[in-house]
């Protein structure tokens, strides 16, 4: 077994983000994830990925932008963010903590 929790101090900027951090999970042909958090009036920035994409938010609230497509996300949401489209993950007034999975071997 695993276990993986966020410690702030161990967390690595997310390469074209601002405001955001990660922690990584896994990372290979099948699967890519990371705990992913975004401080407030955090953006990852607009990411294109292969994969599916799978958002689990755990806390806070933000927004995804998925193709054209725009929807606030809670605690407690999974957004599904098909491959091949440009996506986006952003938060203002909160800070939002997720679980990010890619399905396949598209890099996150």
């Amino acid at each position: 077994m695993e276990l993986f929790h966020f410690d702030p101090e161990n967390a690595l900027p997310l390469e074209g983000g601002v405001n955001v951090s990660f922690i990584p999970i896994r990372r290979g042909e099948r699967l890519t994830a990371m705990l992913l958090q975004l401080d407030r009036r955090g953006d990852t920035g607009k990411r294109e990925v292969n994969a599916d994409v799978m958002l689990i938010v755990l806390s806070g609230e933000g927004r995804v932008r998925s193709g054209g497509q725009v929807a606030e996300v809670k605690a407690g949401d999974i957004c599904l963010l098909p491959g091949g489209l440009l996506h986006h993950i952003w938060t203002v007034d909160e800070r939002m903590q997720a679980v990010l999975v890619a399905l396949g071997s598209g890099s996150v």
